[in-house]
């Protein structure tokens, strides 16, 4: 089965994972933690058992990314071939979809799992544990789906997970004591005095003391890998138990919105990560409607007429295959029912007035469930009106949902995100050729744009796990779009300003002369209203005037949302300005030659690897040394204690005297086939038999020991690859690329054919890594900006390019592609600081470096191949190589001269 691709965020998010789960066993979670993510671990209430969560907002793929964190946790944690899951989701609707996914051959989750364990994986409920064979625990991956709720509660006696069951007999009588003394210490495990006394058949009179034949107690035998999806549900004390009780091994938390006191977020993923990967629709297009309902109404029609028709013709243009047709659908969020509009009124309203005809509507309430059987994603159905009041059911997907229209006020209507979050779903997650289809719209019954912002914002941060800065590039008003092809770009007009109204706090003289602040009544009381950025300086005003923790909390966190709101509109990028494009970098095998993109593949094309060789079959970083009945196993400077070999843990049994080097090959093979693509089947077999035979021979390295080492092993054979590959890369890539005067060299030059682009919407800055500092940067291109701290000599030198007369505008560049700006070297990717337009039309990629970097022979490589790209472009583009000083220079004059 292929393997499924994950988007660039979910792999990041489970590299962080899988990072985390490596360095907490040598280190401890906490300690691990704190060093990945630079802020503390809170242990509680697990202890030293690892609790992690992803913070994936909606839309993200949260579940394929957890079907992908189980076979990582199992080999970077367990280091087993066969582990145990128990997968907890926060409702038994939840519960069905995910169980019937991870169960049906050829779902992206399932394939997930297949990937590393064969068709032979097991995904059940918790009503077919016991029908797993003894034997098939340890041996194949095991995964149960199950909600929380079926192990919360305060009597164990309550529910039958923890209840004494003689269908668990087969599997408890072959387990030794010294495996069942685990289930010792766990809450209510064991068989009391007091229950088998009141037990009326006295099954339980001979097992007092000792754990029952449960099935939470199977599973905790297990020590299972936990999934908790929704975590935010579960962070109770009785969850706490409840979870404690099944023995986890690791807790891995996936959700939108963390409780932050109570949660240790590993990886936050933003809005721009998803919309650069095509997973929602950005931005949001808002229009406000103060004249009522009739109009949002009328206004989502025609906007749902005008989408259809582009949607037509992108289908014509793109060659999309079976992912072209798209039929965009409204969803009506109706008013209640002793309002003027509930949901039939509105049905009624959009037949007789609208003249929709009536099958296109289908009405979706508690009471009438219109959308029960129907496929919306199917060409033959005609729906394109959905009417709802508070929610949809729960689960339910609407891939063609584009258009939001809200009859109740944002701020005060219910359950509105949920409606929201169907909106921003990309249909089959793929980016649409005109780009009217790569847009969410919103029409709202609001007076004015600033409090539809604001509501729209409070919904998105509250509810759906974004943050202030991510809605800096999510909300734009539907005035400045030109939404639809047959439409000229609307002129340049002023945005209506965002004024932001702060009621707890008072209007003192000094506050009232600030700039931008005005004070208006309501019902007698004075309220002050903000509009433009708000200084440190003003929001110090601003704080003095108010009272309590938690209020000032509120308050700065208003602050910082309207100032995410102000920077959307003051950003090029959100001003519909393009950014030039920067051309990559090509290379010809001679003059006339066509010009092909320069990477490190092609480089590496030209080496032929030897692998055979005594240096490349030596791992000289692993070592194992025996420790009584334990091994450390020792990996480039780090070291990791390993338990005995466990044959309920792992899928070989590694102490039958069967066990072969000829198995531990065929392992190594497996795991490793993917990650050394570019050797044949033959030639990874040879290899991986050298290195086995000479940890086995030349090292003394008993069989054994490597077969329980070797996931750890083959972490390091793949490194040695790697090694090996980029000292050939190096010595080739400056023969063929850095040396010009080279009569066997390359002729390189920039590709203004293939340009990159950095386009509006296309900026996946990720979380963690955010400016959020109180210096404004006018003409950066996009809202936010990625990895820049708000001090240093790199903030210095994103100021002097933001103030230059001669830059245009400026990115900070990401350093993932596709939409960061990339230079090849012999190790693969080059992401330069800053990339700007200048005034005269010309492009300038800039890299600032720290004094110790200057002679790192990497270093120098970059600052080649950057002069490279520069001098063979005709002066169409600048490189320039910036640092606190050189030959007598400051930074501001290297930039002067530079841009000159």
């Amino acid at each position: 089965m292929p393997q499924i691709t994950l988007k660039s965020y979910q792999q990041a998010a489970l590299n962080a994972l899988g990072a985390f789960a490596r360095a907490a066993q040598m280190k401890g979670p906490a300690l691990a933690f704190g060093e990945q993510a630079g802020r503390p671990y809170n242990p509680d209430p697990f202890g030293a058992v690892p609790c992690v969560c992803l913070r994936i907002p909606t839309g993200g793929g949260k579940t394929v990314m957890a079907a992908h964190a189980v076979p990582l946790l199992a080999r970077e944690w367990r280091a087993t071939d066969a582990p145990v899951a128990v997968w907890l989701v926060p409702s038994d609707t939840i519960r069905s979809q995910t169980l019937k996914a991870l169960q049906t051959a050829g779902h992206p989750y399932r394939a997930a799992l297949e990937a590393h364990y064969g068709p032979g994986v097991k995904v059940c409920a918790l009503e077919d544990v016991a029908q797993i064979a003894p034997p098939d625990w340890g041996r194949q991956a095991v995964v149960v789906v199950a909600t929380i709720q079926s192990f919360r509660i305060e009597e164990t006696g309550q529910r039958n997970v923890y209840s004494f069951s003689e269908a668990f007999e087969p599997h408890f009588r072959g387990t030794d004591a010294q495996r069942l003394a685990v289930l010792q210490p766990l809450p209510d495990a064991v068989v009391a005095a007091e229950e088998a006394a009141q037990d009326g058949k006295g099954v339980l009179k001979g097992f007092v003391g000792q754990p029952r034949w449960s099935l939470a107690n199977w599973l905790a035998l297990h020590e299972p890998i936990m999934i908790v999806d929704e975590a935010h549900n579960t962070k109770t004390d009785k969850s706490f138990t409840a979870l404690k009780r099944l023995n986890p091994s690791f807790i891995l938390e996936l959700t939108a919105t963390p409780i932050p006191a109570r949660t240790n977020v590993l990886y936050h993923v933003s809005a721009q990560e998803l919309a650069a990967e095509s997973m929602i629709k950005l931005p949001i297009a808002l229009a406000e409607h103060p004249q009522g309902w009739p109009q949002a109404v009328f206004a989502a029609v025609q906007t749902q007429r005008a989408l259809e028709a582009e949607a037509l013709k992108d289908e014509a243009e793109g060659g999309y295959g079976d992912k072209g047709y798209v039929r965009p659908i409204v969803l009506f969020q109706a008013q209640n029912a002793d309002d003027e509009m509930p949901p039939e009124a509105l049905r009624r309203y959009l037949i007789d007035e609208l003249h929709i005809p009536a099958n296109q509507i289908v009405v979706a309430t508690g009471d009438v469930r219109g959308l029960d059987g129907l496929d919306l994603s199917a060409r033959n159905c005609p729906v394109r009106f959905v009417i709802t009041v508070q929610a949809l059911r729960e689960g339910w997907d609407c891939p063609f949902a584009y258009i939001l229209c809200s009859l109740q006020k944002l701020s005060s209507a219910t359950a509105v995100e949920q409606l929201l979050g169907r909106v921003l779903r990309m249909p089959y997650a793929t980016r649409r050729g005109r780009e009217a289809l790569n847009r969410a719209y919103a029409h709202v019954c609001e007076a004015q744009f600033s409090s539809a912002a604001h509501a729209l914002a409070d919904r998105l941060i509250n509810h759906m796990g974004f943050e202030a800065l991510d809605v800096a590039s999510m909300i734009a008003p539907a005035v400045n779009l030109p939404l639809f092809e047959e439409n000229l770009p609307h002129p340049s007009v002023e945005w209506s300003e965002i004024a932001t109204t702060f009621i707890a706090i008072s209007p003192t003289p000094e506050l009232q002369g600030a700039a931008g602040v005005s004070v208006v009544e309501v019902g007698g009381a004075p309220q002050v209203v903000v509009t433009g950025h708000i200084s440190a300086e003003l929001e110090g005003l601003m704080l003095v005037q108010v009272r309590g923790a938690k209020k000032l909390e509120q308050v700065r966190e208003k602050v910082a949302e309207h100032n995410a709101l102000v920077a959307a509109q003051q950003a090029p990028a959100s001003r519909g300005e393009p950014f030039a494009p920067v051309p990559t970098l090509g290379y010809r095998t001679q003059a006339q030659a066509p010009l092909w993109p320069l990477e490190r593949e092609a480089v590496l094309e030209t080496v032929e690897l030897d692998l055979m060789t005594p240096q490349a079959i030596q791992l000289p970083g692993f070592q194992v040394v025996a420790q009584s009945n334990t091994f450390e196993i020792y990996l480039k400077d780090a070291h990791v204690r390993l338990r005995p070999a466990d044959a309920s843990q792992i899928a070989m049994d590694y102490g039958a005297s069967t066990i072969t080097p000829d198995d531990l090959v065929r392992w190594l093979d497996q795991s490793l086939f993917q990650k050394l693509p570019d050797l044949t089947q033959t030639e990874r077999r040879a290899y991986l038999t050298a290195v086995v035979n000479y940890l086995l021979h030349e090292r003394g390295v008993p069989l054994v020991v490597l077969a329980q080492a070797r996931f750890k092993l083959a972490q390091d054979i793949e490194n040695r690859v790697a090694e090996l590959r980029d000292q050939a890369a190096r010595q080739s890539f400056h023969q063929l690329v850095l040396q010009a005067d080279n009569a066997q060299g390359w002729l390189v030059e920039p590709d203004w054919q293939h340009p990159h682009l950095f386009e509006a919407g296309r900026y996946p800055a990720p979380v963690a890594s955010r400016y959020s500092g109180r210096y404004q940067f006018p003409k950066h291109y996009f809202p936010v900006l990625a990895d820049l701290k708000e001090d240093g000599q790199e903030f210095a030198c994103a100021q002097l390019i933001d103030r230059h007369p001669k830059v245009r505008h400026w990115v900070r560049n990401l350093d993932t592609a596709p939409c960061g700006f990339a230079l090849p070297t012999s190790k693969g990717r080059f992401f330069p600081d800053f990339v700007a337009e200048l005034m005269d039309g010309r492009v300038a990629v800039l890299e600032f470096k720290g004094a110790h970097l200057l002679n790192d022979p990497y270093e120098i490589e970059k600052r080649l191949v950057g002069e490279r790209w520069g001098q063979t472009s005709n002066g169409r583009a600048v490189f320039a190589w910036l640092t606190q000083t050189r030959d007598g220079l400051t930074t501001a004059a290297q930039l002067d001269r530079a841009l000159a």
